[in-house]
């Protein structure tokens, strides 16, 4: 240990007295390893990106949907939940979500507005990533509010002048007018996003959309959505089949959807930066191999005295070796460096936002151990080369030159 840390030394020695004539080539060197590590990286949370933008919309990897298939069935809503979510209890399924669309009349500041509404369970939210920018989510106790919970997206926010969440009502007609009004409170807002939001939208407990005014009953449920382990949704897929395919509430048809980031297709471009990344650190290697060349040419007389001074032929290996692993290491570093400042800043985050990132993962570390792996191999193939040549010189006619 005491030696190679000697060697370390000794090579950053060298380094300093010989910066000048390395430079350009541990420049070209950082560069590669900045661009393979921002590709990696940054191509991770774009993977993410794109992951959790589809998830949104399609619900995670793997969501069962399952959906009535007679239109004109006679059973009550209330029949028909018992039949699915029955079968749902009897496989232990816990992320589950019933999912209902209506539409709510509210009072705004400009008259009064139809916006979307959407019954859902609280487990609607693990399973879309829905997340609130303020306020709270649907929880289990909403369902038994005399004054309905809602949580709506930013555009009926904006609309409803912007109320105090949790504690300011807000007024809901139903479908016949004034005459039926009712009071609710908004407890949670969505955050903005102008890509999606396009309409006034609120979220609220399934179970209670029975108590809003212009409702003889609870509204049928539109789809029931499942989260399963992936590794476990062929088999539910095929059990929940069987079982709805014939119940005393009709005849219920599953579908399923799995997303994984290599369906997104993005790998393929993240290879081919990689590749282009690899080129450029080959080429710094080539001009590091000659760089080192002349450097050693330069010191033949200092290799030869170290050698007759009894230093060994894996000595002075070493020490020419590590001179160009230090170096390209150091550049390696100041490339992953700049790389993860790029990938962490403001506005990338903000561009990741803007195609769907919900959750911003951390830097992956994996593209930080591939950065600096691969400076480091740089460097070694860079090194041996000339640290076998120096290796070769003889003592006498090194000492001679």
């Amino acid at each position: 240990m005491t030696g190679l840390l000697a060697s370390i030394v000794e090579a950053y020695g060298e380094l300093r007295v010989n910066k000048g004539r390395i430079l350009l080539s541990l420049i070209g060197v950082a560069f590669s390893v900045f661009a393979l590590t921002t590709v990696m990286g940054g191509g991770g949370m774009l993977t993410s990106a794109l992951t959790q933008s589809t998830e949104t919309w399609s619900g995670r990897s793997m969501t069962l949907t399952i959906h009535s298939m007679d239109g004109a069935s006679q059973a009550t809503p209330a029949e028909q939940d018992a039949a699915v979510l029955e079968q749902v209890d009897r496989l232990g399924i816990d992320q589950r979500s019933r999912r209902v669309y209506d539409s709510l009349r509210v009072q705004t500041p400009q008259g009064v507005r139809t916006s979307e509404l959407i019954g859902v369970d609280p487990a609607f939210a693990d399973i879309f990533r829905t997340t609130v920018e303020q306020g709270r989510w649907i929880a289990d106790s909403d369902a038994r509010r005399l004054a309905p919970a809602l949580v709506v997206n930013a555009p009926l926010y904006e609309m409803l002048g912007r109320p105090d969440l949790g504690t300011e009502p807000v007024t809901v007609y139903g479908a016949t007018g004034a005459s039926d009004a009712d009071q609710a409170i908004v407890v949670g807002v969505l955050p903005e996003r102008p890509n999606t939001d396009w309409g006034p939208s609120a979220y609220i407990a399934a179970g209670g959309m029975a108590s809003l005014p212009g409702r003889s009953g609870a509204p049928a449920t539109s789809e029931y959505i499942l989260w399963v382990p992936p590794e476990q949704g062929d088999e539910i897929w095929e059990r929940l089949s069987t079982s709805l395919r014939d119940t005393p509430a009709g005849a219920f048809d599953v579908s399923r959807s799995s997303m994984s980031p290599d369906d997104l297709g993005f790998d393929v471009l993240a290879y081919a930066v990689i590749g282009v990344a690899l080129v450029i650190l080959l080429l710094g290697a080539l001009g590091l191999v000659n760089i080192s060349l002349v450097t050693v040419r330069y010191r033949v007389r200092e290799i030869g005295i170290r050698r007759s001074y009894g230093a060994t032929g894996g000595r002075i290996f070493v020490g020419v070796l590590m001179e160009s692993v230090v170096a390209t290491v150091l550049a390696g570093a100041v490339g992953v460096t700049a790389a993860v400042a790029l990938v962490k800043a403001p506005f990338v985050g903000e561009l990741f936002r803007d195609v769907g990132l919900v959750e911003l993962p951390p830097f992956p570390v994996e593209a930080v151990l591939v950065g600096l792996g691969a400076a480091t191999a740089v460097g070694v193939l860079a090194g041996a080369l000339p640290a076998l040549i120096a290796t070769r010189i003889k003592v006498i006619d090194a000492i001679r030159s």
